[in-house]
């Protein structure tokens, strides 16, 4: 991905990656990648007490039969629905859960590419804001005044008459010259 950054858009830099991930990387890089998530562990730590059992067997059924860890894009929080999620997923074959696995390992793989991109896009913004130069005020100055309960602002430049006018009174009340 970096060879062929920079990227025009986000979506382009998730479509790049998905084309990465899903057609140009080795099983072993797949395998590296789900190794590195303790999604089970998280859910157990968190779990009822009479769930706790159930994760740690599914969990360790789980990681003999694929030789990883089982993860999911379920939060953590929600530990019975990660339970019935490992118990299905123990049913898959190899292939099928690693074409699974793989699907949500690019979920976090997308996920932090747009939070990367949203931070590289706004430091990218900063620096064109600092790279402007010094703000110069304006030369009509603005005055806000608070007023009795309306929405009137009171303009002390050029066409004070229209910036005064009050849409909740009449023209009458709003005495336009």
């Amino acid at each position: 991905m970096q060879e062929a950054s920079p990227f025009s858009s986000l979506e382009r830099t998730i479509s790049f990656a998905r084309d990465l991930w899903f057609n140009n990387s080795p099983i072993r890089a797949w395998l590296d990648a789900f190794s590195a998530h303790r999604h089970i562990g998280i859910a157990i730590s968190r779990a009822p007490t009479e769930l706790i059992s159930d994760l740690c067997q599914f969990g360790a059924k789980y990681r003999k039969k694929f030789g990883f860890e089982f993860f999911t894009t379920t939060d953590a929080r929600h530990s019975h629905k990660i339970l019935e999620e490992v118990k299905a997923r123990c049913e898959n074959n190899i292939l099928v859960e690693l074409d699974f696995a793989a699907r949500e390992e690019f979920y976090f793989i997308e996920r932090g590419l747009t939070k990367l991109w949203e931070r590289l896009s706004q430091e990218e913004l900063q620096e064109e804001t600092e790279d402007l130069g010094e703000l110069v005020p304006d030369s009509l100055e603005e005055k806000l005044v608070p007023s009795n309960n309306s929405d009137e602002v009171v303009w002390t430049g050029d066409k004070a008459t229209m910036r005064n006018y009050d849409l909740n009174k009449t023209p009458d009340e709003n005495q336009i010259e």
